[in-house]
């Protein structure tokens, strides 16, 4: 019989999974306290929740939310960072903090992740840490879209100075 605790976790999690971008969901068995404290002030200061949820009560918010596909992911001791931002953020969060630790010690292994209502594997949450962030691509675009019109402008601007000049010369002609 589930308490009332759970009941509100349950709740309180579907729509949080509802409303987030993205969801990477990492296995974090191995990392000590000291080390947890510092990856959840780099998760806060990008913005991202982190937190470890039973994967029972993680199947029913994700069933609830209508979120299917992440039973497999859901083994052993699971960690969740998510956030309503920046899609990518967790997963950036997560790869700078193995990039710290020594390569003798555990890492943050991310099991999957839910981006945009779709589910992936692990192999794509790695792929997904390489892009650039929003405002970078969002920056990008301005780039390829204003580089057409900048040109254009320049071959007018050209095209009517030429005139200007053909027109000055005709008048220089009859003046003579």
């Amino acid at each position: 019989m589930p308490t009332q605790k759970k009941i509100e976790l349950v709740e309180e999690y579907t729509q949080r999974f509802k409303d987030s971008k993205s969801i990477f969901l990492a296995d974090f068995s191995g990392i000590d306290v000291a080390e947890t404290t510092e990856l959840r002030r780099s998760f806060r200061a990008a913005n991202v929740d982190y937190c470890v949820l039973k994967n029972t009560l993680a199947k029913r918010s994700f069933a609830n939310a209508g979120i299917d596909g992440v039973e497999d992911m859901l083994r052993g001791m699971t960690a969740f960072a998510f956030t309503d931002s920046d899609p990518v953020a967790p997963v950036k969060v997560i790869n700078d903090f193995n990039k710290k630790l020594p390569k003798d010690r555990s890492q943050l292994v991310i099991k999957g992740c839910i981006f945009e209502g779709q589910v992936f594997g692990p192999e794509k949450a790695d792929a997904l840490a390489s892009l650039p962030s929003r405002e970078v691509l969002l920056a990008q675009l301005v780039g390829m879209l204003q580089s057409p019109l900048a040109k254009l402008v320049g071959t007018l601007q050209n095209s009517g100075q030429k005139l200007v000049g053909i027109l000055e010369a005709v008048k220089n002609q009859k003046t003579q």
